[in-house]
């Protein structure tokens, strides 16, 4: 049986969201301590970032991105 629920995530610049599957269970592992890719290592890098800090990656590359 799957666990995993749909989550809406938001992004808090740009307003756009996103759907994403995630288990109950390994969601409070992740608000109890355990690191996000542990917990989740079935998210890809933006899904868990746009939980961590509400930014989706194109927000995150754009306000985070070194210009060279």
């Amino acid at each position: 049986m799957d666990a995993k629920r749909t989550y809406q995530l938001k992004c808090n610049t740009c307003d756009e969201s996103e759907q994403v599957m995630i288990d109950p269970e390994h969601l409070r592992s992740w608000q109890n301590g355990e690191l996000i890719q542990v917990a989740m290592p079935y998210l890809d890098a933006g899904q868990r970032e746009l939980l961590i800090s509400g930014l989706c990656s194109k927000c995150f590359d754009s306000i985070f991105s070194i210009p060279f």
